[in-house]
């Protein structure tokens, strides 16, 4: 058995009220604790390593077991079209939507432009504009691009989850009517839509595994037909 002993001196018997395993020695007031307080220290150390040992199971099962992967469903309709200064993406889902829609990187801030939770007001049909300047939009010469991230839980990335890489391309400026009479060069984008993986942790996708629907005018699309065609061609 073990004693945890606390010597106390020069206190008044007025200021503390002891236990009843008080004794009183003339050497001053010892505290004695019984075996319990030993044993209560072996409990909770078996408990803390317990709950380690079920974190470490926890993060095994997310990292190597539950894949997020490309997304076959959950969406109707994904439109983006290219401005001069911002990217505006329309989103239609299958069912009804009480999840959060956001740029990738932009999850934790959950500052609009490029967050946007419905809140209470589940519907189908959402809209985001996207500024080329912001968001975590990233620029490679006169090409801009982001990630999009559908998700349908408020606070985890989930398999069903979609996320569309989104991409304007001002690299080749044609020719087109920008008056009734006037025709001159204009900055017009071709526009471009991936579908990636919803996972920021994920390995990206082989170029020829990626199911991506392209236009040469501002504006595209993509529904998951067109991704069954694709895979379909493969």
């Amino acid at each position: 058995m073990r004693y945890l002993q606390v010597k106390v001196n020069q206190v008044k018997s007025s200021q503390i009220r002891l236990p009843v395993y008080e004794m009183l020695t003339n050497r001053g007031t010892y505290f004695i604790l019984d075996f319990f307080t030993s044993r209560l220290l072996v409990i909770t150390s078996f408990f803390l390593i317990g709950v380690v040992k079920c974190h470490d199971v926890w993060e095994q099962d997310l990292s190597k077991d539950m894949q997020i992967g490309l997304a076959d469903g959950g969406y109707e309709k994904v439109r983006l079209r290219c401005g001069a200064d911002s990217m505006q993406v329309d989103i239609i889902t299958e069912e009804d939507f009480d999840g959060v829609i956001y740029t990738r990187g932009s999850f934790y801030k959950k500052q609009p432009p490029c967050f946007l939770d419905p809140g209470s007001s589940e519907g189908r049909s959402f809209s985001m504009r996207i500024p080329l300047d912001k968001c975590q939009t990233l620029q490679d010469g006169d090409v801009y691009s982001n990630v999009l991230v559908v998700q349908y839980d408020k606070d985890l990335i989930m398999p069903g989850d979609a996320a569309f890489n989104l991409e304007c391309d001002f690299s080749h400026p044609r020719d087109v009517t920008v008056s009734a009479n006037f025709n001159g060069k204009k900055k017009l984008a071709a526009s471009r839509i991936t579908l990636t993986d919803a996972d920021p942790g994920a390995h990206t996708v082989d170029r020829h595994k990626r199911s991506t629907i392209e236009s040469s005018s501002d504006t595209v699309e993509i529904t998951p037909e067109d991704v069954k065609q694709i895979n379909l061609l493969r």
